[in-house]
């Protein structure tokens, strides 16, 4: 199973149609900040599960600010980072993610992709899909799961 991860969105669809073109997933998380972006990419590939929370920015609909799901047999917490306050530091959602027994932990809202793994739990935080400048690259994230196993990713986007 192949997961799409994007993040702060920022109206940017062209950018995540292009990453979902070049990864074609079986599923794509979204975590927040422009989930209105995750529902056009949805109606827009129909085929393909999107799954979403909101972020700081994303003020209507009814998607939660965390989503606990499993996927391939792996438990995955979603959430966008602000209510952990992960721009300070991810002691917060490394609790919250070993409370529930999560393998992954994925989050938002900091724009600058990380990756890196803590005592078995993957942390992800796919970046952002905008450019700002050459010290802040548009990127995505790709979970590979596979018998059980995790490879976790970060892909640029040009």
């Amino acid at each position: 199973m192949k997961l799409l991860v994007m993040s702060d969105s920022h109206e940017n669809i062209d950018r995540m149609r292009y990453a979902a073109g070049q990864t074609k997933p079986d599923a794509i998380l979204h975590l927040g900040d422009h989930i209105s972006d995750a529902q056009k990419l949805s109606r827009q590939l129909p085929k393909t599960k999107v799954y979403m929370v909101k972020g700081n920015c994303d003020f209507r609909g009814k998607e939660e600010n965390e989503l606990f799901l499993t996927l391939g047999g792996v438990k995955i917490l979603m959430v966008h980072g602000h209510t952990y306050g992960v721009k300070s530091g991810l002691a917060a959602l490394i609790e919250r993610s070993r409370l529930l027994g999560a393998d992954i932990a994925l989050y938002g809202h900091t724009h600058r992709a990380a990756l890196n793994q803590e005592n078995g739990l993957w942390l992800m935080c796919p970046g952002q899909m905008e450019r700002h400048d050459a010290d802040l690259l548009a990127s995505y994230g790709i979970v590979t799961i596979e018998d059980g196993n995790i490879v976790c990713g970060i892909e640029m986007l040009p």
